[in-house]
């Protein structure tokens, strides 16, 4: 090929000519290398100079600053354990949630930027800037533990918050869970709820944390240690201007332990709603009404109402709603079946035919006159003045079967303080074995509120009313009237040692606890408080009698059960007026081999008979029905 020009190498010269090669090295010009290293040089003095800025003349500044951008731990709240029924459906639920974080210690000092940081936080939340002011003036400034803003925080909305975090300092969101209740208003009494941590609660104990939600009533807090869980951390990246540039677990939480009921949701729904409805007849202002297994005291079924929605304590509840609840003249958070103190009315008379019984006061067999419906007594002091003690109805010459089958109240009067030729048990041995059978003292349920009720004596009266104790004063306690007040759980345990031949069980709602797993962690078996309180074979002759209040007396609605129920109407006056009455009944089925238990009262409701043996029946056919081929 021609060359084109007298210089141009050929590739092949390169190779053959090592003479031609020495032609492609084109020496470089003095002044080219100058320029080279005089901008090397001042590059490097260039960042001399600033590394000299920054560690030296500005060195304090950016390690002040440097040293604020750190890893801060927090706690994580671990998800509660589920409680559930005896048939393993579940009364809670843990939903995942979005907790809305807000770090006082890391708010704006200078009050404009505070006032801005108010009103960027106030658009988004699409809350007024006064709500958003007062809660940031309520805060601690110092304190660098996160305290929650309590908003409602859908997808979208988190979502587009998290874009807004830079632009909010001291903000950020922790991912956990909210407890819920199936069927609230159901099981409140029962399960309980939850609520922010007090600063009372805080004292007791230090491991919780200040957002934390612990239980305040019902299981929840009874259980609350095996509820609760471990918690873990939440490590939280914040720079310089305290804005939170990520959140990571650090350390996961353990989820608590569950709950296995002895309650059966099915017959607790049975129940509330069947005395709703009577509630609603009748017009009665409150009810509760206890159902137990009478050979270990579990609770099958507990209710009170007027309940509540326990899910309106998920969230921080308002102080206004809250002081609904606290001034309702129904009383919605009192829990009737355990802490509801009511005079007991017949339904005691079963316990005093025991207690006479036990001291051989009767023959089970000796007839009482009550022909005339009532008794006299002279006054001790001044036999002119004449004491009349009324029946409900004359009921001629009555055994202990039959008076205890037609209520004779004359009967009562008379193996209680005694009459004529019968010396009558006393206040004294009356409260003592009315104490036996649990009245007058807690039980011990597992649940917070109980109350021990009362069984009045002297010593009572003369402290509380400053005033002696009068035959009368028995009567009226003999009859279930007066000052005796007894709780539902009271006369449902204490009917149950009546059927069961004398054993007094301790009421338990929560038959094991189990962890995550389902395996059982703590397993709690029947427990007696005592026994043998006085021989079955005297306790028989009660049962024949509340029996016969079935076949022949008050309670008659129920026998045409398909199985054989005893039982006890009672009708407690309210006021000294007669005109508004509680009515009671208590029993126990099947009458030949006792399983079951439970007591009911409805306030204001009238007769015993009328207003609360409808309900029973029910509650005595649903156990017919779930234990058919074992009953037929």
């Amino acid at each position: 090929m021609p060359k084109k020009y007298p210089t141009e190498i050929q590739p092949e010269e390169i190779l053959l000519d090592k003479k031609a090669a020495a032609k492609l090295e084109i020496p470089v010009k003095k002044n080219g290398f100058f320029f080279t290293f005089s901008i090397a040089i001042l590059i490097l003095a260039a960042i001399l100079l600033r590394t000299f800025w920054l560690q030296i003349l500005r060195g304090d500044y950016y390690s002040e600053r440097s040293s604020k951008n750190t890893i801060r731990l927090y706690q994580n709240r671990p998800i509660r354990g589920i409680v559930y029924d005896r048939n393993n459906k579940a009364f809670t639920e843990n939903i995942p949630d979005f907790n809305l974080l807000i770090i006082p210690a890391d708010l704006p000092k200078n009050s404009s930027e505070l006032q801005k940081w108010i009103k960027n936080f106030s658009e988004f939340l699409k809350k007024d800037e006064t709500e958003i002011s007062d809660f940031v003036k309520k805060l601690n400034k110092s304190s660098t533990e996160p305290v929650s803003f309590d908003v409602d925080l859908n997808h979208d909305a988190l979502i587009l918050l998290e874009t807004q975090l830079p632009n909010l300092p001291a903000v950020f969101i922790s991912k956990e869970t909210k407890r819920t209740y199936t069927d609230g208003d159901y099981f409140a009494h029962l399960v309980g709820y939850l609520g922010k941590v007090s600063s009372e609660d805080l004292k007791t104990n230090p491991s919780f944390s200040l957002r934390d939600f612990i239980g305040k009533d019902g299981l929840e807090a009874q259980y609350e240690e095996d509820l609760r869980g471990i918690p873990g951390q939440i490590a939280v990246f914040v720079n310089s201007d305290n804005t939170v540039l990520n959140t990571l677990i650090a350390k996961e939480p353990l989820a608590g332990n569950n709950l296995i009921l002895s309650v059966d949701g099915n017959l607790q729904k049975l129940l509330t709603d069947a005395l709703h409805e009577k509630m609603a007849q009748t017009n009665s202002s409150g009810s509760a009404a206890v159902v137990l297994d009478v050979k270990s005291g579990e609770i099958l079924a507990l209710v009170s109402l007027p309940s509540f929605d326990n899910n309106l304590f998920s969230k921080s509840l308002s102080s206004k709603i809250y002081q609904q609840f606290v001034n309702d003249k129904t009383r919605p958070f009192f829990n009737r079946a355990i802490a509801g103190a009511y005079p007991s009315g017949s339904t005691i008379k079963p316990f005093v035919a025991s207690a006479a019984l036990a001291e051989n006061i009767i023959s089970p067999d000796y007839k009482v006159d009550d022909t005339l419906g009532y008794i006299t007594v002279p006054n001790q002091y001044n036999p002119d003045i004449i004491y009349t003690y009324h029946d409900w109805k004359a009921h001629g010459f009555v055994n202990m079967r039959q008076a205890l089958a037609v209520s004779a109240n004359v009967y009562f009067y008379t193996i209680g303080g005694g009459y004529k030729n019968i010396m009558g048990l006393g206040i004294n041995r009356i409260e003592k074995y009315l104490k036996l059978f649990g009245f007058g003292s807690d039980l011990g349920i597992d649940l917070p509120g109980e109350s021990s009720g009362l069984v009045p004596n002297p010593a009572w009266k003369k402290a509380v009313k400053k005033e002696d104790w009068f035959t009368g004063d028995t009567y009226n306690v003999s009859i279930g009237q007066g000052d005796i007040l007894v709780t539902p759980l009271q006369m449902a345990s204490g009917i149950a040692a009546i059927g069961n031949g004398g054993t007094l069980w301790r009421p338990k709602i929560v038959s094991k606890i189990t962890d995550l797993d389902g395996k059982i962690v703590k397993e709690f078996k029947p427990e007696t408080i005592r026994s043998l309180i006085i021989n079955d074979e005297k306790l028989k002759i009660v049962r024949e009698g509340m029996r016969g209040a079935v076949t022949n007396g008050s309670a008659w609605l129920l026998n045409d059960l398909p199985i054989k129920v005893a039982g006890k109407t009672g009708t407690a006056q309210v006021t000294n007026t007669f005109r508004k009455t509680n009515a009671w009944f208590t029993g126990f089925a099947p009458y030949d081999n006792p399983e079951i238990a439970l007591a009911i009262i409805i306030e204001g409701a009238g007769e015993g008979s009328t207003a609360a043996v409808p309900i029973a029946k029910q509650i005595f056919e649903w156990y017919y029905n779930q234990n058919y081929d074992k009953l037929k």
